[in-house]
């Protein structure tokens, strides 16, 4: 199939208004150069209104009249949320809380995706589906269903039974299950696999570590089964159309483990791009680019933007210019699909303040505007042959669904957060120095790197030791940071020196830590409540090259020297354990291990002495986001809202202005260019 490189379009949900609208709207996106519209998703019962009582009869309009006005559909299939007639039949799809309560659908992704009940009608949709309209020509993809991951874990009975048979297909006998859960511990001793319940007790009390892990690890599989079978779907029925979804891996309250069966499930990733419509926190944006550079993973294909920032609720935008910004930055990190959410503001429902390219009234906002000028300038960029250049990668992120879940539980210990914290403290890094980077699963790692960052990584599993100590073992620089490697893949603390399977690789032994502030437990230590307020104790920074680089350490790790060197110190620490950051020589590689989570300062001088050459500081100022395009083109983003000037060197011409600029480039706040040399 032949693919546009970059597409502008819209989430449209045509079965919210009458079909005397949706020529008007259709024409109107075509009047902005839109390119793509995405169909379908969140109404089964618009489809399906009582079981096997099926009525396409209206998307079948809806697609011919894409297709007359040349704009391609990706066409979402709807199996989330189920409808009501389905929980009523079968009562083991709804939600049972951690108290045992079932709860009524009240709100969408009220619906257990594991159960076979809701499979069974869930698949054969999706059959009916694709096979309807695989054939069609305005058909670009099917996306499998919105936003898996979001919603609600259910602790129903079934649900358990689904859980004891996932435990006894992974450990095989009971014995394992209680060496491996550590049972002995406090009397809970399993003699078999149906003494196996849910490590929760109301939304309040969680079991302990080893079984809470692996029930996060049971319901991420599950969501990661229901999606290859809608992939299999897909493939069995349409092998040629291409296959994608807004998925919700980073869910905070559901999630699941995207990166450990992400190649069986799309060809091209998804994703929700929401940077927020606040641009001056820019961890917004930045945490967008990062998820999308998750999400691709080790692909060799872009991303699809399926959908979009327009408002959000009860926020009309981002200033002006802002989503024109958006647009270029996903671009940028190598997004080729800008879908706006949503075509219309919705009049009623869940979202009815989440506002979109249209006011409520149908009128246009500024919004619709901005994204015909996206859908304009890049149709220009298509017709000009001006691409990324999308080279292979020489750095990677090491990311661990495994670590981010373990972090969560023990959030005494773990006071750094694990993906802001110390993975988007490490991105930014990269992000500020405009450099690209994969990020990667280390438990499956294809392709080489020079350097390779682990932050945080405070699970370690044989599988992803393996793969850090023959990394280093073949030459590369490998960076781990404080936290990393203190339970084993069972969320069980290592027995043997720290950092866990990996201490001869990295020379050294961790042997303690201190907080240079008070700790605060949530543990009511000896019935007394104690005072919540945060002391800074001591003033601890870290020195590299005789240079302090002014940061307030708070948790430290105290490391003792093997056969490693010592690059880094802490000051205003006792001398036996002032060490800070360690560089040892493993075969013919370095280990790089530092005693404080990750620190965007600290690790731009680590990559920038310990790169190899590739690691480069950028040139232009912080908040300017630059690559070189084809034909000798280079792109320049501003993310702030202050006008820069950058040093072009030589006089150059822009591209989106036609304008001519001699040897300087004055860029204002959120404005993007694009020039010549």
């Amino acid at each position: 199939m032949n693919i546009k490189k970059r597409m502008v379009g819209v989430n449209y949900h045509p079965h919210d208004w009458s079909c005397d609208q949706w020529g008007k709207d259709l024409d109107s996106m075509k009047n902005a150069g839109f390119s793509v519209v995405r169909l379908g998703h969140l109404c089964w019962d618009s489809f399906e209104p009582k079981e096997n009582v099926y009525t396409f009869e209206w998307m079948d309009k809806v697609m011919d009249m894409c297709y007359e006005r040349g704009i391609k559909v990706f066409l979402d299939i709807p199996t989330r949320p189920a409808p009501l007639w389905l929980h009523k039949k079968y009562p083991s799809i709804d939600i049972v809380n951690e108290s045992g309560q079932r709860l009524n659908a009240n709100t969408r992704y009220m619906e257990d995706v594991g159960d076979p009940h809701f499979q069974n009608y869930a698949l054969n949709l999706a059959e009916i589906m694709v096979k309807r309209y695989c054939d069609h020509p305005a058909m670009l993809a099917f996306g499998l269903c919105n936003e898996l991951g979001s919603g609600f874990h259910s602790y129903s009975q079934t649900a358990l039974i689904r859980f004891q048979k996932w435990l006894k297909d992974k450990y095989t006998t009971i014995e394992n299950l209680n060496i491996s859960w550590n049972t002995k511990r406090w009397s809970r001793k399993l003699e078999e696999f149906s003494d196996v319940f849910f490590p929760v007790s109301g939304s309040e009390i969680k079991g302990a570590p080893e079984p809470f892990l692996d029930m996060k690890r049971f319901f991420s599989d599950e969501i990661l089964s229901y999606m290859k079978e809608l992939n299999k779907c897909v493939k069995t029925n349409a092998p040629n159309i291409p296959v994608s979804t807004n998925h919700w891996a980073e869910n905070k309250n559901v999630g699941f483990d995207y990166q450990k069966d992400y190649r069986n499930i799309i060809d091209y990733p998804g994703i929700g791009f929401y940077p927020g419509v606040n641009p001056e926190y820019e961890d917004g944006f930045i945490g967008a680019c990062m998820n999308t550079d998750y999400r691709i993973g080790e692909l060799d294909v872009p991303m699809w933007g399926l959908e979009f920032q327009t408002g959000t609720n009860g926020g009309y935008g981002p200033p002006k210019g802002v989503l024109r910004m958006y647009a270029y930055l996903s671009w940028v990190y190598r997004n080729d699909m800008v879908c706006a959410w949503t075509w219309r503001s919705m009049l009623g429902g869940e979202e009815q303040y989440l506002y979109g390219l249209l006011d409520h009234d149908g009128s246009f906002g500024w919004k619709y505007y901005e994204y015909k000028q996206i859908a304009e300038e890049w149709n220009a960029l298509e017709e000009k042959q001006i691409c990324r250049l999308d080279d292979s990668k020489s750095i990677a992120v090491a990311y661990s669904y495994d670590s981010h879940t373990v972090s969560q539980y023990a959030e005494n210990y773990y006071k750094t957060d694990y993906k802001k914290g110390q993975v988007l403290e490490t991105y930014k890094a990269l992000f500020h120095n405009n450099i690209d980077c994969n990020i990667i699963d280390l438990r499956k790692v294809e392709k080489e790197y020079q350097i390779v960052i682990v932050p945080g990584h405070c699970l370690m599993d044989k599988e992803s030791a393996a793969t850090i100590r023959a990394m280093v073992e073949n030459g590369a620089t490998v960076i781990m940071t404080a936290y990393s490697a203190k339970v084993n893949e069972n969320n069980q603390a290592f027995t043997e020196s720290l950092p866990g399977y990996l201490s001869d690789v990295f020379g050294i032994k961790v042997r303690g830590f201190d907080r240079a502030v008070t700790h605060i437990t949530s543990v009511n230590e000896g019935g007394i409540d104690k005072d919540p307020t945060i002391i800074r104790r001591k003033e601890i920074d870290v020195e590299i090259d005789r240079k302090q680089l002014g940061i307030k350490v708070d948790y430290h790790e105290f490391i003792e020297l093997d056969t490693a060197e010592a690059i880094g110190y802490y000051s205003n620490i006792d001398d036996e354990n002032n060490v800070a950051v360690t560089c040892n020589n493993f075969e013919k590689g370095k280990a790089i291990y530092v005693g404080i989570p990750a620190n965007e300062n600290l690790l731009t001088v680590l990559m920038e002495n310990y790169g190899k050459g590739i690691f480069t500081r950028s040139d232009v100022p912080k908040g300017i986001i630059t690559r070189q395009l084809s034909n000798n083109h280079q792109i320049y983003i501003n993310t702030t809202d202050k006008t820069v000037s950058i040093d072009l060197k030589q006089e150059s011409k822009g591209v989106l202005r036609n304008q001519m600029y001699s040897k300087t480039l004055t860029i204002n706040p959120y404005e993007v260019g694009i020039i010549k040399f």
